[in-house]
């Protein structure tokens, strides 16, 4: 699917586009997370980019009751809707380019940034990335628990 970058900036910054938002999964480590974990969001996202819409979809996980969200969202350069600001500095607005599937990791426990991200091929292509994506998840997944095992750490050693 292709866009102009001007339709999609004004449809994020007016809020029309189709928003998901699955049930939280609760864990305490990566290790409890199913194989499939990934399955239902993007089985959700796909359907919905297969009917050409600009897409954020949403699955909210608790780890360690530390809340992290792992987002799909259709773009035009690696950035996050919340930055939808910022896209017109890398295009010529009236240009039309491909819509590329973003992956957004969001937890203040992840890394200084609080955010991953990371973008994979033309939504249309999305199943040449799923298994991609799905590792790229657990490594944030993972990096995420270590940085929470050594915020605990570091809080014992206080007390």
């Amino acid at each position: 699917m292709e866009i102009k970058v001007k339709d999609f900036i004004n449809q994020v910054e007016t809020d029309e586009f189709t928003k998901i938002v699955l049930n939280k999964i609760e864990v305490k480590e990566v290790s409890e997370l199913k194989t499939n974990f990934m399955e239902n969001l993007l089985a959700k996202f796909e359907s919905a980019i297969s009917r050409e819409k600009i897409v954020r979809a949403v699955q909210p996980i608790a780890m360690n009751n530390e809340p992290v969200e792992v987002v799909l969202e259709t773009g035009v350069i690696n950035l996050p809707f919340t930055n939808i600001n910022r896209v017109d500095n890398f295009f010529d607005v009236e240009n039309t380019v491909p819509l590329v599937t973003n992956l957004v990791i969001i937890s203040s426990n992840l890394n200084a940034s609080d955010l991953f991200i990371r973008s994979y091929s033309n939504t249309s292509d999305l199943k040449s990335d799923t298994a991609k994506l799905v590792a790229d998840t657990l490594l944030s997944m993972k990096q995420i628990q270590v940085n929470l095992e050594e915020n605990e750490d570091g809080k014992s050693q206080e007390s």
